[in-house]
């Protein structure tokens, strides 16, 4: 739909047109913090006693994944983001359960991301705190290190 006549409709029913375009799994990554859409086409979150936050524009949010969307409210940059979706099969999304530890989780929900093989995990609130790209490039490399070692101690151990 034309982006002049989403911007003049009314509220309610731009914004259930908006959600119809993301589709389900999307909506979930709104529903989790809360996003409303403004008149501006962006996604915010509205809160009492607090300034309105706006997160990012509907047009981001149809071209991004789901990871995309979370990875960008958690203000990662687009190399963290990147090497995410390109190496995703090897992570698995997490929250943190008192009684449990840290447990799998859908994607939309995650607070925290398990390499599978390592068990190595990272917290997206200190992930978004690097900000210069060799400091990721080295975790990524430490990360891909202890994998290899381990791939080596289990080759070992059949032999």
């Amino acid at each position: 739909m034309n982006n002049d006549i989403l911007k003049q409709m009314n509220s309610t029913d731009r914004e259930k047109f908006m959600r119809e375009e993301l589709g389900k799994e999307k909506c979930k990554v709104l529903d989790k913090y809360n996003l409303v859409s403004n008149n501006k086409l962006y996604w915010q979150r509205v809160q009492e006693k607090y300034p309105t936050q706006e997160y990012f524009s509907h047009k981001f949010a149809k071209k991004s994944s789901v990871l995309g969307m979370v990875f960008h409210i958690y203000k990662l940059c687009f190399a963290k983001t990147k090497y995410f979706e390109k190496n995703w099969e090897k992570f698995e999304p997490c929250i943190y359960s008192f009684k449990d530890g840290f447990i799998k989780t859908e994607m939309y929900n995650m607070e925290f991301i398990r390499h599978k093989t390592t068990g190595i995990v990272i917290d997206l609130r200190e992930l978004s705190k690097i900000h210069w790209l060799q400091d990721f490039k080295d975790i990524c490399n430490y990360i891909e290190s202890e994998e290899e070692k381990l791939y080596l101690e289990n080759k070992r151990n059949l032999a």
